[in-house]
């Protein structure tokens, strides 16, 4: 949590009567943001809600004027890598940060 609390970051959730179900966030590097956490409760998937939050986050971007998305996302969450696919999400190299590791898929999208 005390990565969240970091200037120019955005920490978004997903609630239903008040109870989170889901949550992303974004730091924004200046030239880009990228997408640090989408996570959806378990029982909750399947309900559209990581589609949801994504989009959320990326109308934030553009409120803010950011025109690049990217993020870091392991090789076996295959269900995340096929929403940021639909998404327009196309793969990348290794940025900011991030060295290249064989677990690791590197995803951006302009906007």
């Amino acid at each position: 949590m005390e990565s969240l609390r970091q200037p120019h970051t955005t920490f978004m959730t997903a609630r239903v009567d008040g109870i989170p179900l889901a949550c992303g966030a974004g730091v924004d590097h200046g030239d880009y943001v990228e997408l640090k956490y989408m996570y959806v409760l378990p029982a909750c998937r399947g309900m559209g809600l990581g589609k949801q939050m994504l989009e959320a986050l990326e109308q934030q971007v553009r409120a803010n004027g950011g025109t690049m998305v990217k993020l870091e996302t392991g090789t076996a969450q295959t269900e995340s890598i096929e929403l940021y696919e639909r998404s327009g999400y196309r793969r990348c190299r290794p940025f900011g940060e991030h060295g290249a590791q064989p677990s690791s898929v590197f995803m951006e999208k302009p906007l």
